[in-house]
């Protein structure tokens, strides 16, 4: 995301350059080697100054660049004068993060008011908490305790986070607060600090009681982080605290320490909308009647005497139609995600299994072999197997199948994802991957298949959980185009009410729609997905489906983000599966080339380029 891009950038950058020209300032704080990572190579690192200073009674805050090196390269150079700051005030701040990981160098990234964001600056030689005691000795802070895992502070909504003690900190702030937040890898569950700026012409939102305070808290956070993310995609693939920044991004929307991820939704429930929740007529040309699933006899049709599939096409439109039978999702499932190619023969895939089999406990060894004395000196490993441990046992746990004390396909749920972080160390976990597991081992009930096909679906959707979180960008970018083309009304209406990140629709793309509906309803989801028969970013359209179902509520109600994010969840248990898809195919259709060209190329879940080049 290159700043220079972007013409509000460059008028809040002249805006602040201009007033470096003025009366001599005095320097409060100064401190060398604060760096920026333009690319992400660690080499093309650009070192410099920042400061902070007195004008006219104002507190300003300047960065530059030491003098160029000829070990910088011609790319790296051209950002330079792009990020000097020649003299910002604080006042158009509106956000500061403060990131102190375990490993890794200090950093904080900031916010302007205009939602535009600076990359990092890296301290290499310290000095951030002199930073931030300076800034206390000439803006208003505010420390607030809450028992969510992370601190979040919104302009628009401090007031209306019902935390201990907020509201009432938040009516007293001046106009010329500041907002900061703190985050360390070693406290990263326990309570932080912030400032937040506060307008006294502000309108106070009236307070809604959550059903899940902890996750609609943290969501809120994403407003402010998505400009930060956009702007350091590049370095967060390179820095040693990126994973845990990554991390928190997915803890944020899947935080687990709720009840939410536990109610169990039942077809009743997901097929029948609320009476508190009504859905607009949808003028669309509706896409085909659902068909039956994919019976025995059908499937059995599609292959030859040694097993070959005969026909892939007409087998996923068959699937993308009408889903499959619960009783060959454990052989069909296996083609659509990957694991088995279309022309492999019975024998050919039996002796897959056996290999896979043997490799599948090789890589476990790996990590069953580790004894405690080791485990006490590999961090990465602890801290894995602690998310993993704390997420399978709130994983699905509603489900016969999961439910109950010393289950062991919770332990083999463990398992599998442990075994993962291990054959792909770089991704390793994430919150969000026990859920796209969880359907799989209930279908596979075989610990090395479904480790192999959930490893076919993480080359699709990996990206959603990549530290620099780029693959969730690219969709939600996406969504935005698509709801522009598709229905420019609500667009424009997104736009005017500062929503256009999208980031109301982050839980539905980054587990694909996962929350939304009850587990038997997302198995035919995610294999009707699974299929790519009219388009491989189906969830997309799927996601304007839904948004252009209840449009009229939407902008009738004038909701703004964090209304919008609150209706948003609520949907969850209440959108018709089978219209919803009907409706999306109907939008798909009608996008064309025109939607495809709304989607850049590499825009997740793409199929692996073997699976292309065999369909061709």
């Amino acid at each position: 995301y290159d700043l220079s891009d972007d013409s509000d950038y460059a008028i809040s950058d002249n805006k602040v350059m201009d007033r470096g020209s003025e009366e001599t300032a005095r320097v409060v704080y100064e401190k060398e080697r604060v760096t920026i990572h333009p690319s992400q190579y660690g080499s093309g690192r650009i070192s410099g100054k920042l400061r902070l200073f007195l004008q006219q009674g104002s507190l300003f805050l300047s960065w530059g660049p030491n003098e160029s090196t000829s070990s910088v390269g011609v790319e790296i150079e051209k950002y330079r004068n792009l990020y000097t700051i020649k003299a910002l005030p604080l006042s158009d701040v509106r956000f500061i993060r403060r990131y102190t990981p375990t490993f890794g160098l200090d950093y904080i990234i900031i916010v302007l008011s205009s939602g535009l964001a600076f990359p990092p600056f890296y301290f290499y030689n310290g000095g951030i908490r002199e930073l931030f005691a300076t800034l206390k000795q000439h803006v208003f802070i505010i420390s607030l305790k809450t028992d969510s895992p992370y601190l979040v502070t919104l302009q628009k909504s401090l007031s209306s986070l019902e935390l201990p003690g907020v509201a009432s900190v938040a009516n007293a702030m001046s106009q010329n607060s500041l907002s900061f937040t703190g985050s360390n890898d070693e406290s990263r569950h326990g309570a932080t600090s912030s400032m937040s700026q506060y307008s006294s012409k502000q309108k106070h939102k009236s307070n809604d009681p959550g059903r899940d305070l902890s996750i609609q808290v943290l969501e809120k956070f994403s407003l402010v982080t998505k400009f930060a993310r956009d702007t350091t995609s590049s370095l967060f693939r390179d820095n040693s605290a990126a994973h845990a920044y990554g991390r928190q991004q997915h803890e944020y929307i899947l935080d687990k320490a709720t009840d939410h991820k536990n109610q169990y939704i039942t077809p009743e429930k997901a097929s029948t909308p609320s009476a508190t929740i009504e859905s607009d007529p949808l003028p669309l040309v509706w896409g085909k009647q659902r068909d039956r699933p994919l019976s025995v006899e059908e499937w059995t049709a599609f292959l030859d005497p040694e097993g070959r599939v005969m026909d892939s096409k007409a087998l996923r439109k068959k699937v993308f139609y009408g889903g499959v039978d619960h009783a060959l999702r454990k052989e069909v499932w296996k083609f659509l995600l990957g694991y088995h190619e279309y022309d492999s023969t019975y024998a050919e895939r039996e002796y897959l299994a056996a290999m896979k089999r043997a490799e599948y406990e090789a890589v476990k060894s790996q990590w069953k072999s580790i004894s405690a004395t080791q485990a006490k000196r590999f961090t990465k490993f602890r801290e894995r197997k602690g998310l993993i441990d704390k997420d399978v046992v709130r994983t699905d746990r509603s489900i016969p199948y999961y439910e109950g004390d010393d289950n062991q396909n919770v332990v083999v749920l463990r398992d599998i994802l442990l075994t993962y972080s291990f054959y792909n160390f770089d991704l390793g976990y994430c919150q969000g991957m026990s859920d796209f597991l969880a359907p799989i081992l209930y279908v596979m009930e075989d610990e090395s298949e479904s480790f192999w096909c959930f490893a076919s679906l993480m080359e699709r959707l990996g990206a959603n959980f990549n530290r620099d979180q780029n693959g969730m960008h690219a969709q939600l970018l996406a969504l935005s185009k698509l709801v522009e083309l598709l229905d420019p009304p609500l667009h424009n209406y997104f736009r005017q009410n500062d929503c256009l990140n999208y980031f109301f629709c982050f839980r539905w793309v980054l587990i694909q729609f996962k929350r939304e509906f009850s587990f038997d309803q997302i198995m035919l989801l995610w294999e009707v997905l699974w299929t790519h028969y009219l388009s491989e970013h189906f969830h997309l359209y799927l996601c304007v489906a839904i948004l252009k179902k209840y449009r009229q509520r939407i902008i009738g109600e004038q909701m703004d983000f964090d209304t919008l994010l609150k209706f948003i969840n609520e949907l969850s248990g209440q959108i018709n599966l089978d219209r919803a898809i009907q409706d999306a195919e109907a939008l798909c259709t009608i996008a064309g080339e025109n939607g495809a060209s709304c989607i850049p190329p590499g825009t997740p879940p793409s199929m692996p380029i073997e699976l292309y080049v065999q369909e061709d």
